[in-house]
């Protein structure tokens, strides 16, 4: 090695020597023993609150034709009295 190389070395081996450590940061609990710390505290119980998908079918008994003739009917009765 040349006398140049042997200085860029020793300089860069003191400059990152001064430079100073990193500290890790704590990044938290795992979220499982966040659910278990505060699982007998929980407002819902998820097994049997189950709420369906905004898109999902609605299923109905009868066609929304016969349940408006059937509103239609009652209520001209009930005028008509």
């Amino acid at each position: 090695m040349n006398a140049q190389s042997l200085r860029s070395l020793a300089a860069a081996v003191v400059l990152t020597s001064l430079a100073h450590t990193a500290i890790a940061q704590t990044l938290g609990e795992h979220p499982a023993v966040l659910v278990a710390r505060t699982w007998s505290s929980r407002g819902i119980d998820p097994n049997t609150f189950i709420v369906r998908h905004p898109a999902g079918p609605i299923w109905v008994n009868a066609s929304p034709t016969a349940k408006e003739k059937a509103t239609r009917e009652a209520t001209t009765r009930a005028v008509r009295r």
